[in-house]
């Protein structure tokens, strides 16, 4: 069953990522699922007074005296208001979707999975499922992983496949030892593949290329 409420996994080292673009696009996702999911119903209150407001012009054509023709709809738009907010139900935000104008949370870069920001917006429910072993395996190989966060869980569990399969319910201990296990296989593969596939260097500011 989904664990909505999963605690982010916390790295040693209390790594986490920096960038302050990405951040603020992440900010800006949760911003926009909060407001999307508030309803005050501002909408209906304007629509209502619209039409009591024709129905007020209609009875003074038709002859009823002006007090009457504005009190009756004054008294329908009250009604209204209070039966309005008597069955009105807070919307609950969906955090959890946040992050789809992006792809979800998973294509978030790896070190994302360690980041409080992206939990908010949705990676608790998307790493739910996930062993505690591997969560944690994965957070330790986050800041050195070239990918994204699926590509990063990906990773992790092809190696967890290669393990022996636990045979019974693992305690906190069995969960430290797998873990170490899995951190154990796939840094090295990391740290070769960094070397062998280095980012590209960010060229120096200020420097433009040569003319030819």
């Amino acid at each position: 069953m989904a664990q909505s409420t999963r605690e982010m996994p916390v790295r040693a080292d209390g790594w986490r990522p920096t960038d302050p673009v990405l951040e603020a696009i992440i900010k800006r996702c949760i911003t926009d699922a909060e407001h999307g999911a508030s309803r005050d119903g501002v909408r209906e209150y304007m629509a209502g007074a619209m039409i009591l407001g024709v129905l007020a012009f209609v009875m003074i054509i038709a002859g009823m005296p002006a007090a009457a023709a504005i009190m009756i709809p004054v008294a329908l738009f009250a009604a209204g208001g209070l039966y309005m907010v008597s069955k009105a139900n807070p919307v609950p935000v969906k955090r959890a979707k946040a992050l789809a104008p992006m792809g979800g949370p998973g294509r978030l870069p790896a070190g994302y999975l360690v980041h409080p920001r992206a939990w908010e917006a949705g990676m608790a429910e998307h790493v739910a499922y996930l062993p505690e072993s591997q969560l944690r395996a994965a957070a330790d190989m986050s800041r050195s992983f070239p990918g994204s966060v699926d590509d990063l869980l990906i990773f992790t569990g092809t190696i967890a496949a290669q393990l022996p399969t636990p045979k019974h319910h693992l305690t906190p201990a069995d969960v430290e030892h797998r873990t170490r296990d899995l951190v154990r296989v796939g840094l090295p593969v990391i740290r070769d593949f960094n070397v062998k596939y280095p980012p590209p260097a960010a060229a120096p500011a200020g420097k433009k290329g040569k003319k030819k």
